[in-house]
């Protein structure tokens, strides 16, 4: 006679529906030890690397101030933002939120609690900046519908503003030579045997050191998807994050870099740094009633 197979105590049987899956109270038990050695490890790493910044960040900043950097006219260049902030079109106060941008580090990054601070992030065209608000070109196809008619969500609206000015003091990180002289310094950097011998015991391949400036430029213009994985995962700032803090502490007021997503360049601007400076940023045309920020300068930062 043929016994009826008992289901498992462990996984509880469903009510109704289909099991998308299933697991076991060990298996969540090791997962969660799986997590909690990964983020050990990482901790290792940031904060030996960190130690080492600490102790080079006057030649770190000195070897940002080194670059010969350039002027940069902004005529017509564009920010895309979401509607619930159209009355403030330049305040770079929602780049400290989450996890924060490429070149700047957001409030709930634990790992560098009371470091983060602000970055107003503008493309040269309007064309590049939905590529890096929406992730591509808005006449991609995307199934049976361009990325521009899937962004006309019914929960939320963007709003587009042009944009006007000058920066003084731009890094620009289109050529590897104004990175030179900070990678000649952190590829000196390296972590500790024990955090070495802990990687090999966990059976995890080492974490990778930046030794060249291309490596370093690499690092800095990896897509949205890679350069967030370590904020998000681990509470740590990215490479294009610490990178970003110590341009702004050379007082550099924004950093050029090509997008990553669309055919233009991108600003990350420094607006902390407009406090002893010339340059100057305004919106193009008519503003919404009550709009403030809409124009950026030392008169106008708050």
């Amino acid at each position: 006679m043929r016994k009826n197979k008992q289901r498992p105590p462990s996984v509880p049987r469903p009510s109704s529906g289909r099991v998308l899956d299933s697991f076991t109270e060990a298996q969540l038990d090791d997962w969660t030890r799986g997590g909690d050695l990964l983020q050990r490890l990482a901790d290792k790493v940031y904060f030996e690397l960190e130690a080492l910044r600490a102790a080079k960040y006057d030649a770190l900043c000195d070897a940002l101030r080194s670059s010969p950097g350039v002027s940069l006219e902004i005529n017509g260049w564009s920010r895309v933002t979401d509607y619930q902030w159209s009355l403030s079109p330049l305040s770079p106060a929602g780049s400290i939120k989450g996890v924060g941008g490429r070149f700047n580090i957001g409030e709930t990054l634990d790992r560098a609690r009371g470091q983060a601070f602000p970055c107003l992030y503008v493309a040269q065209s309007v064309e590049t900046a939905y590529a890096e608000y929406f992730g591509n070109f808005l006449s991609a196809q995307v199934g049976p519908l361009t990325l521009g008619e899937l962004a006309l969500r019914h929960d939320s609206s963007f709003t587009t503003f042009l944009l006007n000015g000058r920066i003084e003091r731009v890094l620009d990180l289109r050529e590897e030579s104004s990175l030179k002289a900070f990678a000649d310094i952190i590829r000196q950097f390296n972590v500790s045997s024990p955090t070495k011998a802990a990687f090999r015991s966990a059976g995890l391949p080492q974490r990778e050191i930046i030794r060249s400036a291309n490596q370093l430029r690499r690092r800095l213009l990896l897509e949205p998807k890679s350069w967030r994985q370590e904020p998000t995962i681990f509470g740590i700032p990215a490479a294009s994050q610490i990178f970003g803090r110590f341009a702004r502490d050379a007082d550099w007021e924004a950093v050029l870099y090509p997008s990553v997503r669309g055919d233009g360049l991108c600003l990350g601007i420094f607006t902390e740094n407009f406090q002893a400076s010339d340059s100057r940023i305004e919106v193009i045309g008519a503003t919404p009633n009550g709009a403030t920020h809409v124009l950026l300068d030392k008169d106008h930062l708050k």
